[in-house]
């Protein structure tokens, strides 16, 4: 659910890892964050693939039981410490490592892009509970 709200493309099993002892999930490959998966040569459009083997490894109740609970309960602490996880993103925008800023030689003032704030827009959308349309 982080994943999703933060915009973490390129989910697969390869670059989702869990611990079989613990049940611990570790994502890797952060190369997708926010929403770049849209910008590919072909776009991913799904934004996460529910497989029937991850249905089965769930049990009885399928996605409908303990999956549904935990994904309800990480949005709603999302929702709740929203501010915190939104100042923390939008530092994002300023990183000179994220390829989100260009320099103005003209005003020698930062230009914001504005895949970051539309990414960063879509994040505020997502927890609010509201499905941001693919462009």
């Amino acid at each position: 659910m982080v994943g999703h709200v933060v915009g973490l493309g390129d989910r697969h099993g390869k670059n989702i890892l869990f611990d079989p002892t613990t049940g611990d999930c570790v994502q890797v490959d952060f190369s997708c964050l926010f929403d770049k998966e849209l910008q590919l040569e072909k776009p991913e459009l799904v934004p996460f693939r529910l497989t029937q083997n991850m249905i089965d490894g769930l049990g009885i109740t399928e996605y409908e039981g303990i999956l549904l609970r935990i994904c309800e309960i990480t949005l709603s602490v999302l929702r709740t410490h929203r501010e915190t996880l939104m100042s923390v993103l939008e530092t994002f925008i300023h990183d000179p490592l994220v390829e989100w800023t260009k320099s103005r030689k003209s005003s020698g003032a930062r230009v914001k892009n504005p895949h970051a704030q539309r990414a960063i827009s879509n994040i505020q959308a997502r927890l609010q509970w509201v499905v941001v349309a693919l462009e």
